[in-house]
């Protein structure tokens, strides 16, 4: 009886009280939303940095060259798929690499296309050469990254019961454990998918249903694996240096919260992208893009806060239960 009474003093990290949390903080601290903001801001009204003159010409080449050695039908597809593509990159603005995945700034704006803004014609920048384009490219995505790291430092510090201060130190480690952790993260998933997309392929050639299924077994796979590192940042930016101590903290609290931290994160899916339907109305030529820029970095910022404070609570459940269970061996 007194070790059923222990654990059900053991308060599991719940859904409502860290959404509303997270929203009171950001509500009283309402300058976390800025960098956010201002990348919305510059991918909107600043500078478009176009490279379809420099690669629409290479599509071109390659669709009519594929098409003097394929059949009327794959040709015709080739040239329907590079149209496509063309197309796409009349609007696409290297500039949207600033918004990197999974760690960086949340953006409204990354992926819609470019037009008018209220001041008109947006200036557009032609980047002529291809090392220029990876140069840019590359310049972008550090940048983004570096700001993406400290958008969630400053909410890690800010959602604690007392704020701490910045130290660059800290800083510099946490950038460094992020990287090596995308760079493990890209690594595993193509390690996973090129031999899954072979079996797969030779599935769908035997029989189509079965690469269906075998593709929903892939992506089941790929879930299991990879959703119970989701708090790995988090641990990161709450100060643990080791990126191994942070993946098993984030798989362990995962696994025995599993019911708890899956609604947290529909929950957090569904109110983003959501909300995200009412944000894109306003077109982007209309100065209602600024209501819909300011709701989107208060809504996602209001969530990246509550999942901090989901994750504190959850990691303060999750020792008191390693203690408890700890202290039951011992008795034993």
């Amino acid at each position: 009886m007194a070790s059923e009474t222990e654990m059900n003093l053991i308060s599991p990290p719940r859904l409502i009280p860290a959404l509303s949390a997270g929203f009171n903080t950001v509500a009283s601290r309402i300058y976390l939303i800025l960098l956010p903001v201002v990348l919305d801001v510059f991918l909107w009204l600043g500078p478009q940095f176009r490279i379809d003159k420099l690669f629409s010409p290479l599509l071109t080449d390659y669709a009519n060259t594929i098409a003097r050695f394929a059949s009327a039908e794959i040709a015709a597809q080739i040239n329907e798929l590079t149209a496509l593509w063309i197309e796409s990159l009349k609007d696409y603005n290297l500039a949207s690499t600033l918004q990197t995945f999974p760690i960086g700034l949340p953006s409204l704006m990354a992926n819609r296309p470019s037009g008018l803004t209220p001041f008109g014609s947006p200036a557009v920048l032609e980047i002529n050469s291809f090392s220029a384009a990876f140069g840019w490219w590359l310049l972008f995505l550090i940048a983004g990254f570096v700001l993406g790291c400290l958008f969630l430092n400053t909410l890690a510090r800010s959602s604690g019961e007392t704020p701490v201060k910045f130290e660059f130190k800290a800083f510099a480690i946490q950038i460094a454990l992020c990287m090596v952790f995308i760079l493990t993260l890209l690594a595993s998933v193509i390690l996973i998918s090129l031999p899954a997309s072979v079996i797969v392929s030779l599935l769908a050639m035997v029989n189509a249903s079965l690469g269906s299924i075998a593709l929903l077994a892939v992506l089941f796979l790929m879930i299991w694996l990879f959703i119970p590192l989701i708090f790995t940042p988090h641990s990161i930016f709450l100060g643990q240096r080791s990126l191994l101590v942070s993946a098993l903290t984030s798989v362990r609290l995962v696994r025995n919260h599993l019911t708890g931290s899956s609604l947290f994160l529909v929950a957090a899916i569904l109110i983003a992208q959501g909300m995200d339907i009412l944000w894109k109305i306003p077109p982007n030529h209309s100065w209602l893009t600024l209501v819909g820029i300011l709701g989107h970095a208060f809504i996602y910022t209001s969530l990246l806060t509550a999942s901090f404070i989901y994750f504190r609570s959850g990691l303060r459940w999750l020792m008191e239960l390693i203690k408890q269970q700890s202290a039951r061996m011992v008795q034993a």
